[in-house]
């Protein structure tokens, strides 16, 4: 058993992400919880307790045509739906964040032709106010100064966008956190608070960008992914043709990620490392022997443009040949490939939080998603969405109709995976960044991924939830 205890403290409601002083001015004395949180049981830790619950888990749910076309149709999915009682239910409000630069419909990064300099710098600015009109707080505990603040917006250069932006295009050489500002400081939206407001994802290596714009110093790039707008490293970025970075990263034969991370070596000895590829990355397969994967990967010349390499996967690490088939079992067996993985605010630390484990999970399967909550939720047709004063009894009707591991739970702060029902009780799995009190009143903060019930306090709880939603045809 492996108890992370206080490498990553979290426990907050989505709301205080957008609100200024949303911590006490006080540090409060918290306790780490045990691994196995009660009424689930040691038994509930492993997938083959869920797997064994399941009628047929093994039957594919979507066939890997019906995950394309649900991706396409996920492009331009409506905004509003329909509720449990019939009435409109609308998710605009949500759909693209500009705070932190996530986008509800997904595009081709290589497609973009051009951007409007104005419409970039309106993105742009979304950083320079955060910075400019708040107190925020570093790793001293101490606030940002004015000269800090204003290095930072110096540093992004948006007077030098021109009218109209000719992207150049590139793909990441190693794995990547996205960032509000061009800075690898963190920001913290109160004295004691420990959420880097600065930072806002992450990206697998061999994902292909749109660059936009460069920091003053050319130490970062503004990109477009497919999903979001962000600031990286530029030493994360090779840059090449359309044509060249195609080949790399949408590959007819590939090997996907499935596992937290893997290594890849120089050699077939898999005695000299090159890089890790994590959860739900592509490589290029180039061939398979008894000596395991020959792989092609991205690599960053010292002029900045793109070079591909030869690499080695051992032959028994955590990869698929293609995407893994859309069965409950492969999907439990994978999410609980992470249990007891760290809490990864916005993805820090290489780490994954509630949004991040769902999307690389769903990721290993061909399903794409953006890294919202709320995004995620209504990537499905299968959704069910509840008024605010639904009662709970009535979520759980819909629950019982839900299978397994297909079935994603949650509210505009949080998301969970469902997992089924025990002795009664109906439990879920996900990257848990709350807190829950004990019965003498303790703050007991998980802060990993952890399987617990739908009555503990804290994003999981179900009278939080505001949709649940199925991934089926």
């Amino acid at each position: 058993m492996r108890i992370f205890g206080y490498v990553f403290a979290v426990g907050f409601f989505f709301l205080n992400l957008f609100i200024g002083n949303a911590y006490p001015q006080e540090q409060t004395k918290l306790i780490a919880s045990p691994d196995v949180i009660p009424p689930a049981t040691e038994a509930m830790q492993h997938p083959e307790f869920w797997i064994s619950r399941i009628d047929n888990p093994d039957r594919v749910i979507m066939t890997p045509e019906q995950i394309s076309e649900l991706n396409r149709k996920n492009h331009s999915r409506a905004l509003e739906i329909k509720d449990i009682n019939g009435n409109p239910y609308s998710i605009a409000n949500l759909a693209n964040r500009g705070f932190q630069g996530i986008q509800f419909y997904g595009q081709d990064p290589l497609s973009v032709k051009s951007v409007p300099g104005d419409n970039l710098r309106k993105g742009i600015s979304n950083g320079i106010d955060y910075v400019s009109k708040r107190t925020i707080w570093d790793r001293r505990q101490i606030p940002f100064s004015d000269t800090m603040k204003k290095d930072i917006i110096d540093t992004i250069d948006i007077d030098s966008i021109p009218d109209t932006v000719t992207p150049r295009y590139g793909i990441l050489v190693s794995h990547t956190l996205e960032r509000l500002v061009p800075s690898p400081q963190a920001a913290y939206s109160s004295q004691y608070g420990w959420l880097d407001m600065f930072q806002t994802g992450s990206l697998e290596t061999g994902t292909p960008v749109a660059i936009l714009h460069r920091s003053k110093n050319g130490d970062w790039y503004y990109i477009k992914s497919e999903f979001s707008y962000s600031w990286i490293p530029a030493s994360h970025v090779a840059e090449g043709s359309e044509k060249q970075i195609r080949h790399l990263s949408k590959p007819d034969n590939f090997l996907v990620v499935i596992g937290h991370k893997i290594p890849v070596y120089s050699d077939k000895g898999y005695k000299t490392w090159i890089t890790d590829y994590f959860q739900g990355a592509i490589i290029r397969l180039e061939k398979k022997n008894v000596s395991g994967y020959q792989v092609l990967i991205p690599f960053r010349r010292a002029d900045g443009s793109l070079d591909a390499v030869t690499g080695w996967v051992k032959p028994d690490d955590e990869v698929h040949v293609g995407f893994q088939p859309f069965t409950q079992r492969n999907i439990l067996n994978t999410i609980f490939g992470l249990l007891y993985h760290p809490y990864g605010w916005h993805d820090c630390d290489d780490e994954r939080d509630c949004c991040g484990i769902i999307r690389t999970v769903y990721k290993t399967f061909g399903i794409y998603t953006p890294r919202g909550t709320t995004h995620e939720l209504h990537y499905t047709d299968h959704v069910y969405a509840f008024p605010k004063d639904t009662p709970k009894d009535v979520k759980y009707r819909c629950l019982d109709t839900c299978e397994p591991a297909i079935t994603l739970c949650g509210f505009s702060g949080h998301i969970v995976m469902y997992l089924g029902k025990a002795d009664g009780i109906h439990y879920v799995v996900h990257s848990n960044g709350y807190s829950y009190h004990d019965k003498d009143g303790t703050e007991i903060r998980v802060a990993r991924v952890s399987v617990t019930d739908t009555e503990l306090e804290g994003g999981g709880n179900v009278e939080l939830f505001s949709e649940i939603s199925t991934f089926k045809p």
